[in-house]
């Protein structure tokens, strides 16, 4: 039975959308430094591009604009990661008509772990992409705020991660290595991005109800207006999980049969 949750599909959306402007992003850049360094003066090259599209610039940021944009892409990414967490810390509680258990002293995708499986959370996600996804949010924080606590944490959590590193490199994984805090490059933009898609996916089958399950979660009320007309009534139930879980046309119209079946009387 296929299944993902609304955050899944909104996050490949999101992060689709990201990586198409990155690339272009990326593109332009090295086009440009590309160009800047093949012309007999740089510096003059720098601001001819300067006065004729009005932008000022500081020529000596024009090395490092690489590692500035690179440190960019993987706030962007963590962006959408942070908001599939929150969306689907939202949909899991409806589905499955729990409550959340917060904790201040944890990050999202760690108390994200702790409530879909408490008693093993590791055994969600392997410890390769959790330890990977961690290093890339540090380094986020490490951007976006500057404090030296912030600059060190991403140096320890890559001394770290660089032990399971040879591992994967023997399973010959299409994931790029990562980089060390000061040498974030375009490369680490797309592994943070495939392991943030990943971890989603394993997130969404560890949290796959059982089939019996969705016979009693179904909002059936919102579908009450059809209860004169059975066959709108089954079309949009199956409509409905197919639309919003992803579910395959077949394990929908299993499901909605069952819903739809009349209840046998029960004669005391």
């Amino acid at each position: 039975m296929s299944f993902s949750f609304p955050s899944y599909r909104n996050l490949c959306r999101y992060l689709g959308e990201t990586d198409a402007l990155v690339e272009l992003t990326e593109l332009a850049c090295r086009s440009f430094q590309y160009d800047a360094k093949s012309s007999p003066d740089m510096v003059a090259f720098v601001e001819d591009a300067s006065n004729r599209y009005g932008i000022k610039v500081n020529l000596s940021e024009v090395d490092l604009l690489s590692q500035h944009l690179a440190r960019s892409y993987i706030v962007t990414v963590y962006q959408s990661a942070d908001c599939f967490l929150r969306e689907f810390r939202k949909e899991y509680c409806i589905l499955y008509h729990k409550d959340w258990h917060d904790d201040d002293q944890s990050d999202l995708l760690t108390m994200t772990l702790n409530n879909i499986s408490p008693e093993k959370p590791e055994a969600v996600i392997d410890n390769y992409l959790t330890s990977r996804f961690q290093y890339y949010r540090i380094v986020r924080n490490m951007v976006v705020h500057t404090k030296g606590t912030e600059q060190r944490k991403p140096l320890e959590m890559f001394s770290k991660i660089v032990t399971v590193l040879p591992e994967f490199e023997e399973l010959k994984s299409p994931l790029p290595l990562v980089n060390p805090p000061d040498a974030i490059a375009f490369d680490d933009f797309i592994c943070f991005s495939r392991v943030t898609k990943l971890i989603a996916k394993k997130i969404c089958i560890f949290s796959k109800p059982s089939d019996t399950h969705w016979i009693t979660s179904i909002p059936i009320n919102r579908f009450k207006r059809f209860q004169n007309n059975p066959k709108r009534m089954l079309n949009s139930i199956i409509g409905y999980i197919s639309t919003e879980f992803g579910m395959d046309t077949s394990s929908a119209k299993w499901i909605a049969q069952e819903i739809c079946k009349p209840k046998k009387d029960v004669t005391h």
